[in-house]
């Protein structure tokens, strides 16, 4: 940002500043280990796991120059040098200098919203705007009620345009963004479900969203999808109004050469001086049309030639917006993170270390920003104090960008860290290939995002054959979902057993503790036990425990079900002996015949808990056994009456416990029981349905996707047959048979043998013959130019928008969903992303 005067914010004064004399801040933070500058402004800001009045001290000693702070708060005596503001809601304040700083700028501002693409569009109208103008935009997704101050707080006076993004979770947000960003100029991106956990229905989403728009002044424009056609008001705007996904003859239009989904795929851009480009995407993505038709629709509007934007187009290709985090084979984990605009964005990745193990070397290779920012030298500089606070072991950089000043900051501040420079992106990848260990944690950051095949080439020897995707943002999604339709302050415990069905539990640990997840659930004490050797720090509860392991449950301070006076016995001495306290969870069998004890047990049990010294009774639970089904929906609602009468018997003599629960993810969704507290959330949070009852409840994300390639190719002849027990006939003249490198020793079931089909180019090809141990068979016979290492989807969505449903895919072979993706075999490399929303449709 600039230097700015505190005194144009119009609270200033009241906060307790002195209007005699500037009060000048180049720098607005509400991240004290982010202080770079003497003249910094802090802003002590309360969120849901952190509050920031805690760290005012460590801004002072940082060099803050002032800090906005609660009217509330209490402050130390010793914050010397520090200006203290004091304010009723330091978000509020926040928000109005960001506003004060924004209206004595002369720049225009094109404000972006809606549900999915807003990012790329921003970075890709950025690129465009940026060949004729002076061009500032939202630093990776900074778009929220904290997120756009900070934005507005990037643009400078020389910037002649800048965009900011800006996205809603709940009502009348907008309106508070649309009077901060207070655009010129508009664009609504797709409207789609991501989040009707909190705004209801696509209706109230859409007529929210439009609040941006509504706000856009008379001389402006706005480019909206025909979708939200029907939501516009039936008043005249004072504005003009363009729909993008329609050619207009005043604007660019691009139209595919393609009716189906192609890789490459050809277009066209016509524009309104009749000069036309042809593209060709190399990557399908079911939204690079329509991101073409909104950057060039508004870059047109903002006055750059067709020349220009071809010129951009030549060799522009997406790069997809998602962080990727998997596992090499030696053991280090990779965090490939999108690529780096301006100095904000590497803070932002810096906090991927925030959960990383004592054991992990802390590792950043870096290739500089994107462009030639105008202010290379002090955003270089603002790098360097940013990465010396990392704690790094090695700072890799590659490339000619700058680097001087951002090593002079480290070399200053950060004697830890070996700076090591490399030419190529090449020779930064072999070095790392010859000296990573196993624990590294390594982050990948650069003015391009390291292609993902590359990268896994690179540190696998070759492409790796299966990859099973999980979407971290769509579990968030899903738990938000699920979070919104439980009874307020209703605590969710996150099932990782067996590997977090399937995936990697100590990543998905590790992720859930990010989005606020305070307790875990297991099956055996052995994954607990798993999870605290890997640093996990939330509570984890195993639904059972042997007697013999009552040792081990003591000395990790595990939470454990119990209902056997026995085991309760042997555990309260244990933990006597280790001086521990042990909380413990009453399970109560009301129907699943599984665990727990009987009711007419109960009392005598909690009593045998409450006369252990070293345990406590922490919960009391039952389990649903058949939630999912609506035709035992009364056998199920037998079970609530029973377990609330046995938790009434406890009361009557006394016996309660903080927490009460009995639903799985079915139960959770499908039934309304408000009388307990906390609910045990497992498949649901990978958007996976354990039956169209439960589907239909509620509207998931799926969150897992299985892929493979293809690694032969075969023409049979009419008459032969395919692999073992010849089951399958060849029944046309010649049939292209392609072999995939997965078979049921990665999950994939005989029993699945000529029952589905998987997607290749956006096309079916139906499993045929037998599956094998390590490999399966489809027919390709219908799919023009298939060749070796072409992709395969198996279950989940491709980056081409195409879907194929584990569920359908569990069914075909006689087998659950459950099943099918907690026997994904260790072959299968597990990629984590986060992703927001891919689709722009």
């Amino acid at each position: 940002m600039d230097a700015f005067d505190l005194r144009l914010w119009n609270g200033f004064n009241q906060a307790g500043g002195t209007l005699s004399e500037p009060a000048i801040v180049d720098q607005i933070t509400i991240d004290s280990r982010r202080i770079g500058s003497s003249h910094s402004l802090f802003v002590a800001l309360k969120g849901e796991k952190l509050d920031g009045h805690d760290y005012v001290r460590q801004a002072v000693q940082a060099g803050a120059k002032y800090a906005i702070v609660s009217d509330q708060w209490t402050p130390p005596s010793d914050l010397n040098g520090l200006t203290l503001l004091r304010v009723k809601s330091p978000l509020k304040a926040f928000q109005e200098i960001a506003k004060a700083y924004r209206l004595q700028l002369p720049v225009k501002i094109i404000g972006v919203t809606g549900s999915f693409g807003k990012t790329m569009v921003k970075d890709l109208l950025h690129t465009l705007l940026a060949t004729e103008k002076k061009t500032a935009a939202s630093p990776e997704s900074f778009n929220s009620q904290i997120g756009v101050p900070l934005s507005l707080l990037t643009i400078r006076k020389e910037h002649e345009i800048a965009i900011i993004e800006a996205a809603i979770s709940q009502k009348q947000e907008m309106e508070a963004l649309a009077d901060l960003i207070k655009p010129d100029y508009t664009i609504l991106t797709p409207i789609g479900k991501k989040h009707l956990a909190t705004l209801q229905d696509m209706s109230t989403l859409a007529q929210e969203t439009l609040k941006l728009i509504w706000a856009t002044p008379e001389g402006g424009w706005s480019l909206l999808p025909t979708e939200v056609h029907s939501q516009l008001s039936q008043s005249t705007p004072s504005f003009p109004i363009y729909f993008w996904d329609e050619a207009c003859q005043k604007l660019p239009h691009a139209t595919s050469f393609q009716t189906d989904v192609t890789v490459p795929a050809h277009y066209q851009l016509s524009f309104p001086d009749h000069s036309v480009y042809q593209g060709r995407m190399s990557a399908a993505y079911t939204y690079y049309l329509n991101l073409i038709n909104m950057s060039s629709k508004a870059a047109w509007l903002s006055g750059i030639s067709a020349s220009n934007i071809q010129q951009v187009f030549q060799t522009y290709q997406p790069e997809p917006t998602r962080t990727e985090i998997w596992k090499v084979p030696t053991g280090a984990t990779f965090i490939n993170d999108t690529y780096c605009s301006d100095p904000q964005s590497v803070d932002l990745a810096l906090r991927h270390f925030d959960y990383a193990a004592d054991s992990q070397r802390k590792i950043v290779v870096f290739g500089g920003m994107r462009g030639e920012p105008m202010h290379a030298n002090s955003d270089y500089r603002s790098i360097g104090k940013t990465l010396a606070k990392a704690h790094l072991r090695h700072l890799l950089l590659f490339g000619t960008k700058p680097f001087k000043p951002l090593i002079e900051e480290m070399e200053k501040n950060s004697s830890e860290t070996e700076i090591l420079a490399f030419e190529s992106e090449k020779e930064v990848l072999e070095h790392l290939q010859n000296h990573i260990q196993s624990q590294d944690l390594i982050l990948l950051k650069g003015e391009k995002k390291f292609p993902l095949d590359r990268l896994t080439e690179a540190f696998n020897e070759s492409q790796n054959h299966n990859q099973c995707i999980i979407n971290l943002a769509a579990i968030k999604n899903n738990l938000d979902m699920i979070q919104a339709k439980l009874p307020s302050q209703t605590r969710i415990m996150v099932m990782v057993k067996a590997l977090a069905y399937g995936t990697d539990d100590v990543r998905m640990a590790k992720f859930l503790a990010s989005y606020g997840i305070d307790i875990l659930g297991v099956s055996y004490v052995d994954e607990a036990v798993c999870l605290k050797r890997a640093g996990i720090s939330q509570s984890i509860f195993s639904i059972s425990a042997a007697i013999y392991e009552v040792a081990k449950v003591v000395k990790w301070s595990l939470e454990v079900g119990v209902s056997d006076k026995d085991f309760i016995l042997a555990l309260g001495k244990e933990a006597k002996r280790q001086a521990k306290q042990i909380k413990v969870h009453l399970h109560i069998n009301t129907g699943m015949g599984r665990f727990g004890c009987r009711q007419e047990e109960a009392l005598e049990l909690a009593k045998t808990i409450l006369s252990q010294p070293n345990l406590i009774l922490e919960g009391i639970m039952t389990h649903f056994a058949c939630a999912d089904d609506p035709q035992e929906d009364a056998f199920t609602n037998e079970q609530i009456r029973s377990f609330d009468s046995t938790i009434a018997t406890l009361k009557e003599h006394g016996i309660t416990a903080p927490w009460v629960h009995a639903a799985n993810s079915s139960g959770a969704i499908r039934f309304s029981t408000p009388q307990y507290n906390m609910v045990r959330i497992g498949l649901a949070s990978y958007g996976l349905y354990v039956s169209e009852s439960v589907k239909a409840s509620l509207d998931l994300r799926l969150a897992l996707s299985l892929t493979s390639r293809i690694v032969g190719i075969n023409v049979c002849k009419q008459g032969e047959t395919v692999s073992y027990g010849r089951r399958y006939r060849v029944e046309q003249e010649a049939q292209k048979i392609a072999v995939l490198p997965i078979g049921y020793f990665d999950g994939l079931h005989r029993n699945y043998s000529g029952k589905a089909h998987v997607l290749i180019r956006g096309k079916k090809a139906p499993m045929i013959g037998n599956i094998c141990m390590d490999y399966m068979m489809v027919d390709v016979t219908g799919i023009p130019d298939i060749a070796i290492g072409d992709k395969v989807l198996i279950f989940g969505e491709d980056e081409c928008g195409q879907y194929l449903s584990p569920e359908e895919l569990a069914s075909s072979g006689d087998s659950i969903v459950h099943e099918l993706i907690t026997c994904l075999g260790p072959r299968i490399q597990r990629i984590f992303v986060y992703e927001e929303g891919r689709q722009i449709r």
